[in-house]
């Protein structure tokens, strides 16, 4: 039997179109590596082929065998968890409101905020069942094309609305949610310059500029903020995975004392030279007491000083503190009207499944997949550490975005679609894609000292 003849035979049992041409070079490539074996010890051509052929068995049964491991599959546990807290985030936030009709946790009814919700799901299951090493594959085009379109909005057609842009052209358009998307492309596009040493730290370094460009054209210093760490982590994992055969300590440690020194001489200068109103904002997180009185973190630490571990601490809803924007604030008024134990109940199942994914991510064999994944983790995971640190008055207030428990269109979209990347990811990770094969021979093409 030639080599096409049993290659067709095998991949005639697989039954995922994607993986037959992945699985196909790699068998092709083990048939010739036994046919010039045989050609060595004096076979002619024909001949070795036929017998390299021989020794990898019957094509049916290796074919069955690769189809049953090489297969898509779902998470179904985790899309439950996920539809678990989408229907929680979903009843707390209408009971938050009606209870107090006075501030804001959701716009407008019930059905509205569930349509969110239920567009946003289906959303996860379709990106889901999307290849993400497509998306990988375009990643430094799409980053490129999205800059320039958000930029160019922002700048030319943007309207300030409560101090950032979130009007473009007419368009409710929520800019400062959108460049979260741009964290799992970074990633891709740091898996192309594998092999190419210090270079490729300096790029990565640079192509965070687009995404931060944005975030500071809002502005967003939240938004700014969660994006930069994002990038580090992501830019850690890969240096940390050797990618770029640089020192990997001496990398990490430059990278991060760098990192650390920006936010102090930030806070130093806002101390020394900043409006009034963040100077306040600061010493009030820096110094809680008589002179924080009247803060928000105040506020938000007297709410919290109030609650019971169950139950409503605060001998009725009308009793319990009211701070300018009830949706910054969900956990704190959880914990206050329900118990802290439930706030707590709910921030650990967000974590567990933020962390469950961010685990799997870094198992991927698939480098395209894994540092995507982490990109998608560490986002989720630094939105709701954020939303912790202002719910608890450690750090002043701020508009961010928590997922599963805050309201809005497009933050629950950008959500989704975070999830169903790392679904996808999931979903593919025991199949073999073209785009590792490439990734492989770019770099044999490109040696590297060590």
């Amino acid at each position: 039997m030639k080599a096409e003849e049993y290659l067709n035979k095998l991949t005639d049992q697989i039954r995922c179109a994607k993986a037959r041409a992945a699985i196909a070079e790699e068998m092709l490539g083990h048939i010739d590596e036994q046919k010039h074996a045989y050609i060595s010890q004096g076979m002619d051509a024909e001949e070795a082929e036929e017998a390299a052929v021989k020794e990898m068995g019957d094509p049916v049964e290796a074919g069955s065998l690769l189809d049953s491991i090489h297969r898509p599959r779902m998470a179904w546990r985790m899309i439950g968890l996920i539809g678990a807290l989408s229907i929680a985030g979903f009843i707390i936030l209408n009971l938050l409101q009606r209870n107090f009709s006075d501030m804001t946790f959701v716009v407008g009814s019930a059905i509205h905020y569930g349509g969110w919700v239920v567009a946003g799901f289906v959303l996860m299951i379709g990106v889901c069942y999307t290849d993400y090493s497509r998306i990988g594959r375009w990643a430094k085009e799409i980053m490129l094309g999205a800059f320039i379109v958000l930029f160019l909005g922002v700048t030319a057609f943007g309207t300030a609305v409560n101090g950032s842009v979130t009007v473009i052209y007419g368009y409710h358009v929520n800019v400062k949610m959108l460049v979260f998307l741009f964290v799992p492309l970074y990633g891709a596009v740091l898996c192309r310059y594998r092999g190419e040493g210090k270079r490729a730290v300096v790029k990565g370094l640079l192509w965070m500029a687009p995404a931060l460009l944005i975030a500071l054209k809002i502005p967003s210093l939240e938004a700014v903020l969660i994006l930069f760490l994002a990038f580090m982590a992501v830019l850690s994992v890969a240096i940390y995975k050797n990618w770029f055969c640089v020192s990997r300590k001496a990398a990490l440690g430059i990278l991060w004392l760098s990192a650390l020194l920006i936010p102090i001489l930030f806070c130093l200068r806002l101390l020394g030279s900043g409006p009034a109103y963040q100077r306040s904002r600061l010493q009030a997180m820096l110094h809680p007491g008589e002179a924080a009185k009247g803060s928000q973190i105040y506020a938000i630490r007297q709410l919290l000083s109030d609650s019971r571990l169950l139950g409503n601490g605060n001998r009725g809803y009308g009793k319990a503190a009211r701070l300018p924007d009830g949706s910054d604030y969900v956990l704190g008024y959880v914990a206050s009207c329900y118990g802290i134990l439930i706030a707590v109940l709910l921030v650990t199942l967000m974590t567990v499944l933020f962390l469950y994914f961010l685990k799997v991510s870094l198992k991927q064999k698939n480098q395209l997949g894994m540092i995507m994944g982490c990109g998608c983790s560490v986002v989720l995971f630094a939105q709701l550490l954020f939303y912790i640190l202002i719910n608890t008055g450690v750090l002043p207030a701020g508009s961010v975005y928590c997922p599963f428990i805050t309201y809005g269109g497009y933050g629950m979209l950008v959500t989704y679609v975070l999830l169903g990347l790392l679904l996808s990811i999931y979903r593919y990770q025991d199949v073999p894609l073209k785009v590792e094969k490439t990734a492989r021979k770019r770099n044999k093409r490109k040696p590297v000292s060590e």
